[in-house]
């Protein structure tokens, strides 16, 4: 019950781990935090600093995705416990800790937990998130379609009985976090 929790919280300091504001500020000089929307994001990162900044900031929020799935996976054998460290990542990086909880909308982080998780068919889905993105030049749409390709697959295998029910709604439950901070951000975005 220890390591279950350890790895829960674990996920979300992981999260919490304030990137593109780290790299903006490093990089640029600058603090983010004075945007008038009140998102802590890579794509802020790039209209600000460019791209490899960006890439940076998405390695990074990416890779702590992977990170909580890894060190659940390594704590604990509960499938539940995993996907709540990863859930929390996400969380985390919406809501940070460090940063008087305001962060970005946890696209990224989401995509680094997904990978970690059922990677074969985020990789499918990312391909053709990727094709809509490069050409309407929507993320939230190419997110979108993300999560859908890969709800998609997730189902067929459960109607295969090949994989847990559970996986087949996770994905949809990460993009509520999505909504949730976009809808927070719309109502009352954060003044710094």
């Amino acid at each position: 019950m220890i390591t279950d929790i350890a790895a829960v919280v674990l996920g979300y300091l992981l999260g919490s781990f304030p990137s593109a504001f780290m790299v903006a500020r490093i990089v640029g000089k600058i603090d983010i935090r004075s945007e008038p929307d009140g998102r802590i994001s890579a794509s802020l990162v790039h209209r600000k600093l460019g791209i490899i900044p960006f890439l940076v900031v998405v390695v990074l929020d990416v890779g702590m995705g992977v990170l909580a799935v890894v060190f659940a996976r390594l704590l604990t054998d509960s499938l539940l416990i995993v996907l709540a460290s990863g859930f929390m990542a996400v969380a985390g990086h919406n809501w940070p800790v460090f940063l008087k909880f305001r962060g970005g909308l946890g696209a990224t982080t989401t995509y680094g937990v997904l990978v970690a998780i059922v990677w074969w068919q985020t990789l499918i889905a990312a391909a053709v998130g990727g094709i809509i993105y490069f050409t309407a030049k929507k993320s939230g749409l190419g997110t979108i379609i993300l999560v859908a390709v890969i709800t998609g697959i997730l189902l067929a295998q459960y109607l295969l009985h090949t994989g847990p029910l559970i996986l087949v709604f996770y994905p949809l439950i990460l993009i509520l976090l999505m909504v949730i901070k976009s809808f927070q951000i719309k109502v009352a975005p954060i003044k710094p």
